[in-house]
């Protein structure tokens, strides 16, 4: 019987701490930490000075399809439907 290929993936949001809803994604999945950090200054610019840091998330896939608890971080922390 074989195991099903599981394979995992890393990749970094940029985050605000909204005075309301607490940290808080902005923008898209970068692939690196180098590239999610690059868009920390304009972050900063565009949500008036608002703390910023780079947040990693890392997911796993089973046969190239995400698990549950990676669904679950997704929606729950970054907020993104899956």
């Amino acid at each position: 019987m074989t195991m099903p290929a599981t394979t995992k993936r890393t990749v970094f949001f940029t985050m605000i701490q909204h005075p309301v809803s607490g940290w808080t994604r902005v923008g898209n999945a970068y692939g690196s930490r180098a590239s999610a950090s690059s868009w920390v200054p304009f972050v900063r610019g565009a949500w008036r000075g608002l703390r910023t840091k780079v947040a990693q998330c890392t997911l796993t896939l089973v046969e190239g399809k995400l698990t549950e608890k990676s669904r679950r971080v997704l929606d729950q922390k970054f907020n993104l439907d899956t």
